[in-house]
Formats: structure tokens, C-alpha cells, sequence
């Protein structure tokens, strides 16, 4: 199939004009019977990835779904634009569809996991019979005993592949670490698939966590919060790990006067179908619901996820939060949680009988609690504990990324405690050293002796709760590890711990500056949320005039009513994203009306002349012409501060927002690298050199660019540049930067290098743009043209670059068509090259070089002992 074809069918169903990042590879490729295996992050578009191929071969996809809410929604958005779709599973009614199933008579068909391995034989060769495009395992997840909602009934899936002969497997999830990527390829037995990782950065979410004081006080806080919300027409849900909590925290809801909804599994049936209903229809807009049980909604206009206790793994947590602005508008996640979250590791286990499976929930609540204490970057936590490297200490836009923290230097408590941990001879967990310290004489200590140790009771001081938050922080910072073994975990002092205590003496200790957590500050500030809170605001009106921000309200309004008319949810006739461009250009035809994008052409044929005629009416009553300039009306993630609207938008799919804010702050608004990196809307100042490559990776995009401007900005001068081509001709190559900077005098810095590097790959003279015989810019577009580039190209993804170190750059063509012919190999479409190799046993061995805590290695010879430790 032409390429014209996938983008006729995205055109006339979507109404997008062209593919998002790794969509069409995966397409390609089921197109032409190759199994996949596709992990991309919650409102990245992966759901399209198994929708089109059926709509372009004319033949049925199969999509096998955990819940049958989530696939009722999923069939409803999908009929709203003109797609055949439909369900197979217990709640279906309409014993028709089996039968018209069977025959082909359905573009995409939706099956419970339990429906797909119980239907007749009959059933699969009368499908195959009239064609069937792909089968399609949606949370693919739910597979891997290693996954954080493993099901038994996926595991049996694999078997329909000696009756599905030539039909190609697809495994989709957003959150699937190393182990389970390896597992779910096994267990659906992929012949030699197509791997696409793509990043799991939601950039327009925040993310933020609390230590939580339990009690009515909060929940009523809580509810006031939320409550302002509700007023600007924002949904929230509401994750509790107890029944109990849901109910009361719903009680606290009705109570206040605010419609909400309940959802949990003791429940009946009816209830909490009506219940998701409403929630989905915009007719509630607050949820509370158990994160056991699952919500698997397909809402893509939810401003605020809410968890009300730790869930039990960060995959969970991933996809709960993930709920939350699928539409790409700003929207947060708060987490709010308690110690005792952490020791339910018993529970989690519960009938668990495979040993495997118990490993993987002890690891996954493990990691869930460094989440939550964590006082660095919550956004590179996430990312590069699901194997996708952050390039920056700092993303901007979590809580301890924008909120202000107290730090002092705590090089004597912290010594403290691992001085004594170590003379405890492991074996323990946190508790035994804080109790020690602390001056117990419980039974438990005095059975070993520990009371005799020198530094008993020197920290009796601070609470075992002060204690524990410090040992977090070390084990974080690493100075601490901690050792999981079944259901126990043991604590140590690491290489860098050892070498902190033998640098130790009595009179000095190398200084080590902590953040203190809400459990050092005391309890007392805990109990007030308003600054968190305030974070919870989400402007749905940036970019508009005062005018068009009514004019997007009544039309969302309007929206609500023609959904209820027509017995459907809001999101499903558009989203808000669409409705936004819709108030801005509003247009007065059919034909200007279908060229919006987000727009498709069923939308256009039954809602087309209500939506010309509602807003030419709202248009007239607020004096706005219609037909106005289409305008892109784009948000800063870090600042409240409306910006001008650009004519310019990000087409690229390598430029994150973050870097194409930092261009258009450069370029429209003539600000210099300083003032964009110390901008008063961030919470803190980037460094200049981030900012620097920001705006060079927009050159390499294609971005209209000053080069005069920015190589003035940057100290770039003739005669550095003849410098830096004598240093290349020395070294001879340009794949590392480190030998051609040894070449080079001090003054001259990478930065110099990597604009000439740059300037060179775009085909751009220094001396040319002085001397002003190169336009860098006409009529907006670049004027440099890639096809013309000469010389080595200069890495342009995101992920790699050349680095200071010498780490050698790949090309972005070498990375996005690698494919390898040898079957261990896996080739890899995503953020990063990865390769998946078979080893001996059978299994896979990864070969994407990953952040990882790095072998110990003990340098230092004098040991920490209690004599030497302690005076």
C-alpha cells in the first residue's frame, strides 16, 4: 500500500494530516504481516497503530482489550467517525454482532482476552475467510508475570497463533520495562518483530507528591480543591487504595454539594456501568475510584489524576496518572501518601503462588517508595527507570523542580547513621540502626548486643520517622543500597558510603547538603496543601483573547449538549484540542470547517451545519469576525504568562516543547540566551549551553535562523572558526569533540565547536552571512536546504549527541531505518536504538546502553569500624 493511502485513511477517518513519531513504521510494517511489539506513552497515538491498517487492507483487525469499559469507549469514538467497530465479550447484548463478526462485517473488532481463546474454531476460519488484517493485544502488559497487572488469561493467547496463520501478532502497552518488553515477545512467541520504543515523557503533565496526614481535615481540603475545578470545567479523578477511602472521600463529595461519581469492584454491576457513563459523558466531573479494580477509560480531557495513596508499582502509577491530559493540554498529577503504604507488600503478594511474580511486586513497591521520597527530578525518575535516558538533572515542571526546598548540610547525622549500619553487620533493615541510635532496649537489640555498640542512643534526637527520611535520601544519593530479598530488604553501606565514612574524622566530615523532606521539617508544616494545591490550576484559555476564550467555553458547552442529544460522549464527536482551533480561524463553510485539523469528514457531514451555525451565532454575539487567521494558540509548561501566538508550529518530531518554546522566545521575541535561560517564569535557571543546543537543534530542523545573530551572541568569530578547521584537519575525523578541543586553546570552547559543526552541516558560511550574500531567512522558511549539506553530518536526534566525553555520535538516518536481518536481533524504531539479542537460554539480552547504578567498586583500604568511627 502507497503512502497516499495511509494518508487518505488518517485524512478521511482522523482528520490529521500526518503521522505522529514511529506511527507509520508500525503501520508499514503489520501492512505487511511483520508482528510488532509497540510501547509508547499514554496520548502518544498508539490505539492508531492497529486502527489504520484495517481501514487500508479492507480487512478486520482483531484488538484484544482487558476492559470492557475501555472497549465500549474505544467503539464509541469509533463509530462517531464512521468506523465499522464493535465489541465481543459478556456485556455484549446484541447477539448479532457475533454473527456479522465472523463474516467480516466490522473494520476493527474488540474481544476480551477470555472471548478470544473461548469462540469456536468456526469462528476464526469464517473470519479468515472473509480477512482479517491483524491481531492486536492492547495493554500488552498484562502478560508478563514481570508486569504490574499480570492476568492469567492473556498467558493463553499465544495459542491462537497455530489457527491465525499469516495474521500478524501486535503487543501494545505504554509502561513496559526490560524484563517485560523480553517477556510479552515470548509469551505471544513474535517472530522476529519490529520493536518501536518510544519515549515515555508526557511533557504537559505535572507531576507532583506529598506526605499525607490522614484524617477528615485533609479530604475536606481536598474536596475544596477540587471543587474549583469542577467550576472551569475540569474533570479530575480521584485513585484510592481502599474501598473505604473511596466512599469516604465520596461522602465528603456529596456532602459539599458536588456531583460525583463512585467506582469500585463491590459494586454492582449496573452501578458502576452508569456510573462510568456519566463520568464519560461529561455529565461528572470528579471520579473516585479504586486503582485495583481499574477504570479503563479512554477520556482524553481529564485535567487532574489524583492518587490518595502509593499504588503498589510505578507502572501503575504510569497508567493511572497516564489518564490525565491525553489531549496534549497541561493538566497534573498529584500523589499523596502515607509510610504505612510501604509495608503492603504481603498484601500485594496475596495468592500469589509463582515466586517470579511475588519478586516482581516486592520490586515494583520497592521502586514506588523511592518515587515518592525521592527529592531530585520526579519526570527523569520516571523516564529512566522505564530505560529512557533525561538529559538534564532538572525537567521544570515537578514539584521539587518548582517548589522551593530547605537544605542544610547533614554530614554529621548522616555519618551517624551509616556508621551505624555498618556496625550492625547487615542482615537489617532501616529499623534495627534507627533503633540502635535512638537508645532502644528492646528485646530485639538486646538479644545481639546491640546496646553495647559506642553509638547507641547518639541520635535519640530526632524520630525514627526523621531517621528514616535520611536514610531514603542516602540510599537515593548512593550512599545506602538496599537489597531485596523475597519479602525482605536488608540495608548496607555502598562503595561511595564507605569511602564518605573513611574520609570521616572527629573533628571534620566532608560536607553532604540534603533537602529536608516534609518528615524533617516536622509534622506541622505537613498539614498545609494550599501551595501544592495552587499547582493544581490548568489554564484551558492560553493563547486566546479575552473574546475567544468565551467564545472556546460556549462552544464546549455547546458540545456537551450535542453530545447528550445524540447519546454520546463529548470527546467522542472532538476533543477540546480541536475545539480550541475551532474558536480561533472560526469558520463560516463546510469546506473551511473540514480543514481544520482534528476535524474528520464525519464530523463535517452530520455535525457540520449545527457547528457553522452555533458559531456564527456565539460569533456575532461576542462581536468576532468569522474566518479569522488560523492561529496556534501554545502554552508554556513552565509559565502562567501568555505568550504571543505563533504563525510558526512545531512540525518537528524530534524538537521537544521545551525546545521550540526556547526558539521562538529566541527568535519572535528577540530574547538572548541569558534571558531565555534565566526567564522569570521558570522555577529555576537553566544553563545557557542547554539553551545554546536548543536552538541549534531547531537550526538543524529547519527553523527560520539568525546565524549572524547567534554566532555574535556565542563569541563565534572568523578566526576561531579557521582555528577549529586546523584542529579537525589535525585529528582527521569529527565523530568525538574531546581530541579536536585538546587541539584547540582554552578560550575556544565545545560550544564553539558545535555551532561551526552545525553551521557546516547546514551549508552555512560565517563569512558569507557577514559579508550578507546568504539569506538565512525568506519568507519564513530556512534558507539553507538539507539536500545540499556537505561534509560528516552532525547527529540531530534528541537522544544521541556528540558529547564532551568522546562519546561517538550515530546518525539520525543510521538510527530510524536500522534494521538488522539476523534473527536474535530485533530492530528498533524509537527514542533510542536498542537491540534485543536471544541468549542462550532462550531469552533476550538488551543491548541499549541504559542508566544504571554502577558496579562497586571498593577504592578505599581503611575500613569503617567502630573503634575508627566513633570518639
Amino acid at each position: 500500500m502507497s503512502m497516499e493511502t495511509m494518508r487518505s485513511v488518517l485524512k478521511k477517518y482522523f482528520r490529521f494530516s500526518d503521522f505522529r513519531p514511529y506511527q507509520r513504521e508500525v503501520i508499514e510494517k503489520i501492512i505487511e504481516k511483520r508482528d510488532c511489539l509497540v510501547v509508547m506513552a499514554t496520548g502518544s497515538g498508539k490505539s492508531l497503530c492497529y486502527q489504520v491498517p484495517p481501514l487500508v487492507v479492507k480487512k478486520t483487525g482483531i484488538v484484544v482489550s482487558p476492559l470492557i469499559s475501555l472497549m465500549r469507549d474505544q467503539v464509541m469514538a469509533l463509530k462517531q467517525r464512521g468506523i465499522k467497530a464493535e465489541y465481543l465479550g459478556s456485556a455484549q447484548k446484541d447477539f448479532t454482532v457475533h454473527s456479522k463478526a465472523e463474516h467480516g462485517q466490522f473494520d476493527i473488532l474488540f474481544m476480551t482476552p477470555e472471548k478470544a481463546c473461548t469462540v469456536p474454531s468456526s469462528f476464526w476460519s469464517n473470519l479468515l475467510k472473509a480477512g482479517i488484517s491483524l491481531f492486536a493485544v492492547d495493554e500488552a502488559h498484562c502478560i508478563s508475570e514481570w508486569g504490574h497487572d499480570f492476568r492469567v488469561e492473556y498467558k493463553h493467547l499465544d495459542k491462537l497463533r497455530e489457527v491465525l496463520l499469516d495474521v500478524p501478532f501486535v503487543g501494545l502497552t505504554a509502561t513496559a520495562t526490560e524484563k517485560v518488553q523480553y517477556d510479552i515477545i515470548g509469551s505471544l512467541k513474535l517472530n522476529y518483530p519490529f520493536v518501536t520504543i518510544g519515549s515515555v515523557d508526557r511533557t504537559n503533565l505535572f507531576y507532583g507528591v506529598k506526605l499525607l496526614n490522614r484524617g477528615q481535615s485533609f479530604i475536606d481540603e481536598l474536596v475544596r480543591e477540587i471543587s474549583k475545578e469542577v467550576t472551569n470545567g475540569g474533570s479530575t479523578i480521584i485513585y484510592c487504595t481502599t474501598i473505604k477511602d473511596v466512599e469516604q472521600i465520596f461522602k465528603s463529595f456529596a456532602e459539599a454539594g458536588i456531583e460525583a461519581g463512585m467506582y469500585h469492584g463491590q459494586m454492582n454491576g449496573k452501578a458502576r456501568e452508569e456510573s462510568h457513563r456519566l463520568f464519560v459523558r461529561d455529565e461528572l466531573q470528579v471520579m473516585v475510584a479504586t486503582i485495583a479494580f481499574g477504570m479503563g477509560i479512554d477520556k482524553p480531557n481529564i485535567r487532574q489524576v489524583i492518587h490518595y495513596g502509593c499504588p503498589k508499582s510505578l507502572e501503575s502509577y504510569y497508567q493511572e496518572s497516564g489518564r490525565c491530559g491525553r489531549d496534549g493540554i497541561a493538566s497534573v498529577c498529584w500523589l499523596y501518601y502515607t509510610r504505612s503504604d510501604f509495608a503492603k507488600g504481603d498484601f500485594y503478594c496475596g495468592e500469589v503462588k509463582s515466586e517470579k511474580q511475588r519478586k516482581a511486586i516486592m520490586e515494583s513497591l520497592l521502586a514506588a517508595e523511592r518515587y515518592c521520597v525521592l527529592t531530585t527530578c520526579r519526570r527523569k525518575f520516571l523516564l529512566e527507570y522505564f530505560g529512557e535516558k533525561f538529559p538534564a538533572d532538572r525537567c521544570g515542571n515537578c514539584d521539587n523542580c518548582k517548589i522551593s526546598r530547605k537544605e542544610r548540610d547533614m554530614s554529621r547525622e548522616a555519618f551517624l547513621l551509616m556508621a551505624c549500619i555498618h556496625s550492625c553487620r547487615g542482615g537489617w533493615g532501616l529499623n534495627m540502626p534507627i533503633d540502635v541510635l535512638r537508645g532502644s532496649r528492646s528485646k530485639k537489640i538486646l538479644d545481639v548486643q546491640f546496646d553495647k555498640l559506642p553509638l547507641h542512643g547518639l541520635g535519640k534526637n530526632y524520630p525514627a520517622n526523621w531517621w528514616k527520611a535520611l536514610g531514603y535520601q542516602l540510599i537515593s544519593q548512593g550512599y545506602l543500597k538496599e537489597i531485596l530479598s523475597g519479602i525482605y530488604r536488608t540495608i548496607s553501606v555502598s562503595s561511595k558510603g564507605e569511602q564518605f565514612l573513611a574520609s570521616s574524622r572527629p573533628d571534620y566530615k566532608p560536607p553532604l547538603v540534603l533537602t529536608l523532606t516534609a518528615e524533617m521539617l516536622g509534622v506541622e508544616d505537613n498539614g498545609n496543601t494550599k501551595e501544592e494545591f495552587k499547582t493544581l490550576s490548568t489554564s484551558e484559555s492560553e493563547g486566546f483573547s479575552e473574546a475567544e476564550g468565551q467564545l472556546y467555553q460556549m462552544l464546549l458547552e455547546e458540545r456537551l449538549k450535542l453530545a447528550r442529544s445524540v447519546g454520546t460522549a463529548p470527546y467522542a464527536i472532538c476533543g477540546d484540542q480541536t475545539i480550541k482551533k475551532i474558536a480561533l480561524p472560526r469558520p463560516s463553510t463546510k469546506a473551511r470547517l473540514a480543514n481544520i485539523d482534528g476535524v474528520n469528514q464525519h464530523l463535517v457531514t452530520k455535525y457540520g451545519d449545527h457547528f457553522l451555525q452555533v458559531i456564527q451565532k456565539l460569533s456575532q454575539g461576542l462581536n468576532l469576525s468569522l474566518d479569522g487567521e488560523a492561529r496556534v494558540a501554545t502554552a508554556s509548561l513552565q509559565t502562567n504568562e501568555v505568550r504571543k501566538v505563533s504563525l510558526v508550529t512545531n512540525k518537528s518530531n524530534k524538537l521537544t516543547p521545551a525546545k521550540f518554546e526556547a526558539w521562538k522566545m529566541w527568535h519572535e521575541d528577540g530574547c538572548s540566551i541569558h534571558e531565555i535561560a534565566n526567564f522569570p517564569g521558570r522555577s529555576a535557571p537553566i544553563k545557557e549551553q542547554i539553551v545554546a543546543e536548543y536552538l541549534l537543534e531547531a537550526a538543524q530542523e529547519g527553523l527560520p535562523f539568525d546565524w549572524a545573530r547567534f554566532s555574535e551572541m556565542i563569541g563565534l568569530t572568523q578566526e576561531i572558526i579557521s582555528e577549529i578547521q586546523g584542529a579537525i584537519s589535525k585529528v582527521g575525523s569529527t565523530d568525538k569533540l574531546k581530541p579536536i578541543k585538546n587541539e584547540l586553546p582554552k578560550e575556544i570552547t565545545y560550544q564553539h565547536i558545535k555551532t561551526y559543526l552545525t553551521m557546516r552541516n547546514c551549508g552555512i558560511s560565517l563569512e558569507a552571512i557577514q559579508s550578507g550574500s546568504i539569506q538565512t531567512e525568506k519568507d519564513g522558511e530556512p534558507a539553507h536546504n538539507a539536500s545540499n549539506l556537505s561534509g560528516p553530518t552532525l547527529e540531530t536526534c534528541h537522544v544521541e549527541r556528540h558529547c564532551e566525553d568522546g562519546i561517538s555520535a550515530i546518525s539520525s538516518t543510521e538510527k530510524c531505518n536500522l534494521e538488522i536481518n539476523e534473527v536474535p536481533t530485533l530492530p528498533v524504531n524509537g527514542s533510542e536504538v536498542q537491540k534485543l539479542s536471544l541468549t542462550s537460554e532462550g531469552g533476550f539480552t538488551n543491548k541499549r546502553h541504559k542508566v544504571s547504578e554502577t558496579k562497586e567498586v571498593n577504592s578505599t583500604k581503611l575500613k569503617a569500624t567502630e573503634s575508627s568511627v566513633v570518639e
